[in-house]
């Protein structure tokens, strides 16, 4: 499960986003996929595939949004999350002819919970057995993701960041890292979720990114109090045994 919350003018924060897989409920959100031209979105040879709207098994391309099932995504499976505002009339700058667009989740302050899962699936191929979760400029995806970087704003000052990242088949070390004109990341992890779930917050609150992995009783629920996303940037300001601190260069 997963949701989205934005600072509001009296303090609290209030979801704007939901996902449960296990019953199927998703609010504020929209799923898509990279298989533009076979239902939604568009193909052609010298940039690919667009967005797509996803499957409810992730696996193809849909004619309309549809609820991501209550799976386990093998690997290479990509999905992409946006929010259910649609671009329309220019809303979201340019946007690939054709393609399926909606906005992603702006805002200068935002907060990001979690509950996930991350089993060993054995794939020892390109890229098996390395699930992750990140966060691109929505600008990337609405244009090209996967093609030239000039096409995009990657070599603009766009970025990604990775939250919980692995970066070798079968390791059970989620790595954060930052990419763009500016970087930071370091040799700490966290423990890779293999058989279970945890939950983790994901704070990006001024000008700086807080994670936290939370107690596994917390609920997400349709708004969290200011106090509480203070305790999450407050427990993560200082270097101890559970909290990495670097700076960007």
């Amino acid at each position: 499960s997963s949701t989205a919350a934005a600072a509001a003018a009296s303090g609290d924060w209030s979801q704007i986003a939901y996902y449960n897989s296990a019953d199927g409920t998703a609010h504020g959100l929209t799923f898509l996929n990279h298989f533009g031209g076979s239902g939604s979105g568009v193909f052609d040879y010298k940039f690919g595939n667009s967005l797509s709207y996803a499957s409810a098994d992730g696996k193809s391309c849909a004619s309309s949004p549809q609820v991501l099932k209550d799976i386990t995504l093998s690997s290479n499976t990509e999905i992409v999350i946006q929010s259910d505002k649609e671009c329309k009339s220019g809303s979201c700058g340019y946007t690939r002819p054709g393609a399926v667009s909606y906005h992603g989740f702006d805002g200068a302050h935002k907060a990001f919970f979690f509950e996930f899962s991350m089993p060993l699936d054995g794939n020892r191929g390109t890229n098996g057995d390395m699930p992750a979760i990140w966060m691109l400029n929505n600008q990337i995806p609405n244009t090209i993701q996967y093609g030239p970087a000039e096409c995009s704003c990657w070599t603009s000052g766009c970025g990604e960041f990775d939250i919980f990242e692995v970066l070798d088949s079968g390791s059970t070390r989620c790595k954060s890292t930052l990419h763009g004109n500016i970087a930071g990341g370091d040799s700490d992890y966290f423990v890779r979720p293999t058989s279970g779930t945890i939950k983790a917050a994901l704070v990006l609150y001024d000008d700086n990114i807080h994670i936290q992995i939370l107690d596994s009783n917390t609920s997400f629920g349709s708004s969290m109090s200011a106090s509480a996303i203070s305790n999450i940037c407050s427990a993560t300001s200082t270097q101890n045994k559970d909290t990495s601190v670097f700076a960007l260069s």
